[in-house]
């Protein structure tokens, strides 16, 4: 199997059956945050649980390849990267480069309005 090919079966399982069977993934993972920093009694992110979720996968494959253990570690990193990305908005490494120019273009155009508002003496 090609990784294009995988990546749309990817694509197909977490916006397709395991969304209707699980519900929206981000409040999955969530929920599931909430119950496992409860039961460690120590702080996991939705993030963590992603990432925790693909190890499991990574670990199985040690035992046996599957394609579904590949197609599960690539949805659990598109969904580590979502989660991030919900997070994290200043953080520019998620955004798109037509996003991050139009911040750039949007602070420029502010600086020139303070400018214009407080000219320098």
């Amino acid at each position: 199997m090609k990784s294009r090919e995988l990546l749309k079966e990817t694509i197909k399982v977490i916006t397709g059956p395991r969304a209707k069977d699980y519900g929206d993934k981000y409040i999955n993972h969530v929920n599931i945050s909430e119950l496992w920093s409860s039961y460690l009694d120590h702080e996991i992110s939705p993030h963590d649980v992603a990432i925790c979720m693909a190890l499991v996968k990574i670990a199985r494959l040690k035992n046996r390849r599957t394609k579904d253990c590949y197609i599960d570690i690539a949805g659990y990193a598109a969904i580590a990267a979502e989660i991030e990305n919900k997070k994290s908005k200043k953080d520019d490494s998620f955004l798109t480069e037509g996003e991050r120019r139009g911040l750039q273009t949007l602070k420029y155009v502010k600086k020139l309005n303070r400018e214009k508002k407080c000219p320098h003496n």
